[in-house]
């Protein structure tokens, strides 16, 4: 068994270069052609379909996260909508005030709020629906 020779493993650690992460490696050799193209505002997308052309096939997800690393673009959090309602036109405003039911003040002929065959208002307030307990009949016990 071989002695430990610290000189030896001095002059490799000397000569000791670290190489790019296994899945750069391919576009190492097409960074300047890739960064041309991002100057020019070409999406992730069309670089890896241009490549996948020239005989290096790679996905768009790999072209971002190089762009991101080597290139040192920055990242851009994902924006979801804004959920606005859209803004209703005043001819539209008009038609609906003329077409809304007029409420009808109850009459003695009418049921009461609390009975069974009673259907909700014209215009009820928005929101969910909350049961009211004090309307509610009691159940009656079948034994």
């Amino acid at each position: 068994m071989s002695t430990f020779n610290p000189s030896k493993i001095r002059k490799e650690v000397e000569e000791f270069t670290p190489g790019r992460p296994e899945k750069f490696q391919d576009l190492v050799a097409a960074k300047d052609v890739i960064a041309e193209l991002r100057k020019k505002r070409a999406s992730h997308r069309s670089i890896a379909e241009l490549l996948t052309r020239h005989c290096l096939p790679i996905s768009k997800s790999s072209v971002a996260q190089f762009c991101h690393k080597v290139l040192g673009e920055k990242v851009r959090p994902y924006r979801r909508p804004s959920r606005q309602p859209a803004p209703v036109a005043e001819t539209e405003t008009a038609v609906q005030v003329e077409t809304s039911p007029v409420p009808v003040p109850p009459t003695e002929a009418s049921p009461s709020p609390g009975s069974a065959g009673d259907a909700p208002p014209a215009t009820r307030p928005h929101g969910p629906r909350i049961a009211q307990i004090r309307m509610l009949k009691p159940q009656s016990q079948t034994t």
